[in-house]
């Protein structure tokens, strides 16, 4: 069973807001590079750099990593599905934003940042999280949130990405995949 629970209008408000932040942070953007987490966080980071690239002016340069085969519980997968990781730029000395749709154990930011770091060195990585539901693993805790929620147990947040790259979607509320 699933139930709505975030509207296109209301990612709207929150990608704003995580706009705002972001763009706050910095005052030089030349170093500043985005990489979206296959797939809820490529969508939000194509979203995010297209609002800052028009409120900065910079030209933003933003990958996307697949993080499939750095995953802790690979051998547990019989089939993993794997995905290309499209990152078009150097992130060695780069400060990076790795954008990720729900942050809960850390287990996955923690694949990505080692997929990140056997591409290069990074001078600094930023987790940017649309959702926080806490409970985490590992002591890991993203730089800029759109929101902190708490879910009930068994339930999970799905960002439903429409075939129109252009469209935010929706968010809905879930059975976890056991």
């Amino acid at each position: 069973m699933t139930t709505p629970t975030l509207k296109p209008n209301e990612i709207q408000t929150i990608l704003n807001k995580l706009a705002r932040s972001v763009a706050r942070r910095f005052t030089q953007w030349d170093d500043v590079v985005f990489i979206g987490i296959r797939s809820g966080g490529e969508h939000l980071a194509r979203h995010l750099v297209k609002r800052l690239e028009a409120k900065t002016g910079a030209r933003l340069p933003l990958g996307v990593l697949d993080i499939a085969l750095y995953r802790d519980d690979l051998s547990k997968r019989l089939y993993p599905e794997v995905r290309p990781t499209d990152i078009p730029f150097d992130v060695g000395n780069k400060i990076v934003i790795l954008v990720d749709d729900v942050i809960n154990t850390g287990r996955t930011v923690r694949a990505a940042i080692e997929h990140i770091v056997d591409l290069g060195r990074p001078r600094r990585i930023y987790l940017l999280a649309f959702f926080d539901r806490g409970g985490r693993e590992l002591p890991i805790q993203p730089d800029f949130v759109g929101r902190r929620v708490s879910l009930p147990e068994g339930k999970v947040l799905k960002l439903v990405i429409p075939e129109d790259e252009g469209a935010l979607g929706e968010v809905l509320l879930c059975e976890a995949r056991r």
